[in-house]
């Protein structure tokens, strides 16, 4: 069964045009008739500078907020801590512009049929093809994985006239340069989209048209025509001058521009067959890895639009489910490479210049789970981007003069790591570090990589030193969190709404997960950690209330919003292990279950993170509900999460929830098929790796799994 994505019109909004990418270079290609788009970004095209952030916090400005809240004067610890926050926000990611190709119409009526647009995940590359007065055009497009650079080839049976432009969002200046078009540029210096003298990541690109055996070429200005090419070959290259998260980058930035000219002089050197060749083989490397096949009515003769508007209405498209499986792995492969930026909220397509929430790093949810499913999806190397961004964040440190680092709910591309905005709800939550700590964990388990581990074992025991800085002790002479908040979300307390309490449950569970893991990490080491074991029992334990649900804030408060979004103190079920023998598995039906009856779970990556909670309760009926509610509600045309608006973490949670229903390993145990959705009665899986690192294959039917090699 073929693995594309298909339409039979071309993209009439950004929602509908094709995702193309090597991790660094993104375009979305919306595949036009006599007006082709291809939108561009680059992962290093942020807002600012470092030092930007200088505001220094001391633990005495803490003092009168944790004597509120342990006389439980929750409204008044809430106003305090705002008092106490410095109003400023993490940096944008921001888009380059647009390439545009026009063909030149030969006639004033014209017929246009067979029209196709397709995204073939198996090769990764982006195709169109259309009958212009029953004249045949192809339209091919990659960016290249192996020549680092957007390859887009178009194809006619008669000599076409084009004129190929860009249309660039940033502050720039465009020439001719050796029959190219190079744009020179810079970044806004702060995230308000403005541009003062200081200094900000400055670009440069490179547009070459390369025709075939005929045809004219006229470069000139910022666009080039091309008169009578029956095959044409157009390259763009972009290098920036970030040179690293604490470097100026400008009087401390890398050389791009040359860097720019030698990336398309190498790939001007190949054919277009021989780029293709290229990027398919190192494309395949990472995709070919693992397979999923689940038996099923054929629907692949549809157009894809209208596949996800019928499972959204009840049909049961067992292939677009496996299409959606691909599908992430896909974004996942063009979006995270070694050597890039970690995925943002958006991977690395945006095509605002003001995106919503920065386009950030946000840590609360959704940065994580960018990363759930790639070391299942024998992706480790597409990890490493986070891993990086944990060392840098480490060596930044704190703001609160304490030892060890943190990083609260929101970075950037220059490690932002203070508390956003002056509203605890949003901004005071100093976990989010601490969260994605645990993917160091998740690396090791499933490659058993030890020089790995010993290398990010001081970004573990510096979380674990800060928290001991930080932490205070209770009544009872446990360790926790105080101020503390659960992410996002907010209490009653005498009629004022309320976010900061003692040790949330979100807090108290991510603690306790980071010291397990810091252990267990030292013991493999031989390290001594009886220090770390001694402060992991301490560790003030999460409780339930009365009706058995967990307790979200610690005690038992007036929830504002029962059907709130975040599940965050489910942390510890899922995408944490720690309560995987805690006899848990009640507490949090019944907690999961009442934010349901009560709305819950309606944005992309929250309908995501539910999906893989029921399948980790073994309740495949749960997880099938919340993968029909994605093509629902929660997935545009070209099969991208839809929060909405658009962002890119719904797109992995849901690839995760696939996993975690056919294979789970985070009890030590390989289990198959533990939450079998009903209506895929047959299947196979290739390629899975567990957290032993083993590789596993194994085919079913009638939910009895058979392992194959």
């Amino acid at each position: 069964m073929e693995r594309k994505l298909w339409y039979a019109k071309e993209a009439g909004t950004w929602e509908e045009a094709l995702p193309l990418g090597n991790g660094r270079l993104g375009a979305m290609v919306f595949g036009g008739v006599f007006r082709d788009r291809f939108q561009i970004n680059e992962d290093t095209l942020w807002t600012g500078c470092p030092g930007k952030c200088t505001t220094e916090h001391s633990m005495e400005e803490l003092a009168d907020i944790r004597r509120l809240l342990k006389e439980k004067k929750y409204d008044e610890a809430h106003r305090a801590l705002s008092e106490t926050m410095a109003d400023i926000n993490s940096q944008m990611y921001v888009p380059y512009g647009s390439i545009f190709i026009d063909m030149i119409q030969e006639k004033t009526k014209c017929e246009i049929t067979d029209y196709r647009r397709e995204l073939d995940l198996e090769s990764g590359i982006a195709r169109t093809a259309f009958l212009y007065n029953g004249e045949r055009i192809e339209k091919e497009a990659f960016v290249s994985l192996a020549d680092d650079v957007l390859v887009v080839h178009i194809k006619c049976q008669k000599g076409k006239q084009f004129h190929i432009y860009q249309a660039v969002t940033l502050e720039n200046s465009v020439r001719e340069s050796g029959g190219a078009i190079e744009t020179q540029g810079r970044c806004p210096t702060d995230r308000n989209n403005v541009y003062t003298d200081e200094e900000s990541v400055r670009f440069c690109s490179l547009m070459k048209a390369l025709p075939g055996d005929c045809g004219q070429l006229a470069p000139g200005g910022n666009s080039v025509m091309a008169s009578g090419v029956s095959e044409i070959t157009i390259l763009f290259s972009l290098k920036t001058s970030f040179n690293g998260y604490d470097k100026m980058p400008v009087s401390q930035g890398c050389e791009y521009v040359n860097a720019c000219r030698t990336a398309l002089e190498a790939a001007s050197a190949y054919g277009y067959e021989a780029l293709k060749q290229r990027h398919t083989e190192a494309y395949g490397k990472y995709y070919n890895r693992v397979s999923l096949w689940i038996d099923g009515e054929d629907y692949s003769a549809l157009p894809t639009d209208e596949r996800i508007r019928n499972a959204g209405a009840g049909t049961v498209d067992n292939g677009l489910v496996s299409l959606l499986f691909d599908y992430g792995r896909y974004l996942t492969i063009c979006a995270s490479q070694p050597g890039t930026q970690p995925m943002n909220l958006q991977g690395i397509w945006n095509e605002r210049p003001i995106p919503p929430w920065a386009s950030n790093y946000t840590m609360n949810i959704n940065t994580q789970m960018n990363y759930w499913p790639v070391e299942t999806c024998d992706l480790p190397e597409c990890h490493m981007p986070l891993m990086v961004m944990l060392k840098e964040l480490a060596e930044k440190g704190n703001h609160y003069g304490l030892r060890g680092w943190a990083s609260w709910h929101n970075s950037d591309l220059w490690r932002f790591n203070y508390e956003a905005t002056k509203n605890p709800i949003w901004g005071f939550w100093q976990m989010g570090g601490f969260w994605t700590a645990r993917h160091i964990w998740e690396h090791y388990l499933h490659t058993r990589d030890q020089a790995f581990l010993r290398e990010y074992y001081p970004v573990l025991t510096g979380a674990a030193d800060f928290l001991e800085d930080w932490m205070v002790e209770d009544e009872e002479g446990h360790l926790t969190t105080s101020p503390s908040t659960s992410p996002e979300n907010e209490f009653i307390w005498n009629g004022s709404r309320c976010s900061v309490c003692e040790g949330s449950a979100m807090d108290l569970s991510i603690i306790y997960d980071l010291l397990d893991k810091t252990v267990k990490a030292g013991q493999i080491l031989g390290e001594d950690t009886k220090h770390y074991l001694e402060l992991l029992g301490r560790i003030r334990p999460v409780t339930t209330g009365e009706d058995g649900r967990i307790l979200e804030w610690g005690c038992a408060l007036e929830e504002r919003e029962p059907g709130h979004r975040h599940i965050s103190h489910l942390y510890g079920f899922f995408p944490s292990d720690i309560w995987a023998d805690a006899g848990m598995d009640e507490a949090v039906r019944k907690t999961l279950q009442g934010r349901l009856d009560n709305g819950g779970g309606g944005t992309g990556w929250s309908n995501a993170w539910i999906a893989n909670v029921h399948a980790r309760l073994r309740n495949p009926e749960g997880v099938m509900h919340h993968i029909r509610h994605m093509f629902a509600a929660s997935i545009y045309p070209n099969m991208m999460d839809a929060h909405p608006p658009f962002q890119i973490d719904g797109n992995f949670g849901i690839l995760s929830a696939i996993c975690e229903a056919l294979m789970q390993s985070h009890t030590g145990e390989i289990q198959l098929l533990p939450a079998l959705p009903e209506e895929w009665k047959s299947g196979e899986v290739r390629g899975f790796v567990t957290r032993g690192g083993e590789k596993i294959s194994f085919r079913w039917k009638d939910h009895k799994a058979e392992r194959i090699h």
